[in-house]
């Protein structure tokens, strides 16, 4: 099974017509039986070809990764004892969130990131052993998931609506 996880992430490491044909074969869902193995080794090459689709998969495609079902298991290997699978698990999410940044899907991600308990599992990694584990989830943290101490976040109130604190009309208005 590893060895099948390691061309699959090969596949997806390819052009996107590539990455295509193999969703359309019904990869996704053999990467998600992957991913529910116990074997951490099988689990560490499904999280490399799911990094690899997340790095250069069409939005096309990145939807049909995220409507599989893959974000929860996928992210629970962000508490196994393998630091180099939290490391793949988290160069995969940060290339999403990047992608999600590309398309106007960051707020969508991230809510949906901490509604499974993801955001709760990338904070406590601040602990982790690993140097470079810590410096990703910082970039993480810090990029997607910043609390805006931004005075202007907060709406102010004219006589008949809300406004945030941008220029023109840019205003969101209640």
């Amino acid at each position: 099974m590893k060895e099948a996880a390691w061309a699959v992430s090969n596949i997806l490491a390819g052009t996107q017509p590539q990455i295509q044909r193999a969703i359309d074969s019904g990869v996704l869902v053999h990467l998600l039986h992957v991913l529910a193995t116990e074997d951490i080794k099988c689990q560490k090459e499904a999280a490399w070809a799911i990094t690899n689709l997340c790095l250069g998969g069409t939005p096309e495609q990145l939807d049909s990764l995220i409507s599989a079902g893959f974000l929860e298991p996928y992210c629970q290997l962000l508490s196994a004892p393998d630091h180099r699978a939290i490391s793949v698990v988290l160069d995969g999410l940060t290339n999403l969130l990047q992608a999600a940044v590309k398309y106007g899907q960051v707020e969508a991600l991230c809510l949906r990131l901490e509604e499974i308990g993801a955001l709760d599992q990338i904070e406590n990694l601040q602990q982790h052993e690993n140097e470079s584990i810590y410096k990703k989830v910082l970039h993480i943290l810090d990029n997607y998931f910043a609390e805006q101490d931004d005075p202007n976040a907060q709406p102010t109130q004219t006589e008949d609506e809300y406004q945030f604190g941008t220029a023109g009309n840019h205003n969101i208005n209640f």
